[in-house]
């Protein structure tokens, strides 16, 4: 409605993980490298953990899409299985090991063909990645499941790396008494914070750019306005950020500023 108005190719603030959009703040720089330095040295557990819409999504498709070719990867998305064999199925059937599985196929069977998959790739000099998006809601049965799978290794390396993404609380309970042979294993822990209140006017110009603007649409008030209510946290920003633009156009106003803000809020119930 309003990309017209202000001269947009797109609209820069859709909630949705598109890698051109990611800004990385100093924080997510870190956590990036992080990760990026598990892969390259071998590290066999990692984890990713940072609050609701601060971005971890997002910072993952941006890291799937800087991977090596070398590297074949799965992606769970909704780890809520009803058992351990639905969960192995659900990864054997992402690398495309099999269409369909014989009913007689019980978890032995699973293991050691997820076991002969892995020495495969690893005798191809490739390395193979299982990352399980929104890993809080994992039972602890299919956490320890998760436990067991790295143990897949030759004597002198992983045959399986694992990232698991979630939620301040899924760190929280790896880091319990009760999953401490888990805990041991994560070499790599990294974390995404929301941004802080000077990196708000960064984001919205980097956002702004990437859709096709080349005007500052935000007056300092209005982003210090934003940075408030959001908390930092990118999702917020953007929803925010969104509304502003609405009642700009609403508002015949090619500047934003504390009225729009106000606007948006208000239309939100964010006050």
């Amino acid at each position: 409605m309003y990309t017209e108005f202000f001269s947009l190719k797109e609209p820069p603030f859709q909630l949705l993980p598109d890698p051109k959009f990611f800004l990385f703040s100093q924080r997510a720089r870190g956590a990036f490298d992080q990760l990026l330095y598990g892969l390259a040295n071998g590290s066999g557990f990692m984890m990713l953990t940072g609050e609701v819409g601060v971005g971890k999504t997002t910072l993952l498709r941006t890291l799937l899409q800087q991977l090596d070719h070398g590297i074949e990867r799965a992606v769970v998305l909704n780890p809520m299985f009803s058992s351990s064999e639905e969960f192995i199925k659900a990864i054997l059937l992402d690398w495309g090991v099999r269409r369909y599985f014989p009913k007689l196929m019980d978890k032995a069977d699973l293991l050691g063909l997820l076991q002969r998959f892995l020495i495969s790739r690893h005798r191809m000099g490739r390395k193979v990645l299982l990352i399980i998006d929104d890993a809080q809601t994992l039972s602890d049965a299919l956490l320890e499941e998760v436990r067991l799978l790295s143990n897949l290794e030759t004597n002198d390396a992983k045959l399986l790396h694992i990232l698991l993404v979630g939620q301040p609380e899924l760190r929280e309970r790896v880091e319990s008494t009760r999953f401490r042979q888990l805990n041991q294993r994560i070499a790599i822990k990294a974390s995404l914070s929301p941004l802080s209140k000077e990196e708000v006017g960064s984001y919205l110009s980097h956002r702004l750019a990437v859709a096709g603007c080349k005007e500052n649409l935000f007056s300092p008030r209005a982003v210090k306005a934003i940075a408030k209510a959001s908390r930092g946290i990118p999702r917020l920003i953007n929803l925010i950020s969104d509304r502003c633009l609405l009642a700009g156009y609403v508002n015949s106003t090619r500047r934003i500023g504390k009225k729009e803000v106000k606007m948006a809020l208000k239309d939100l119930d964010l006050r």
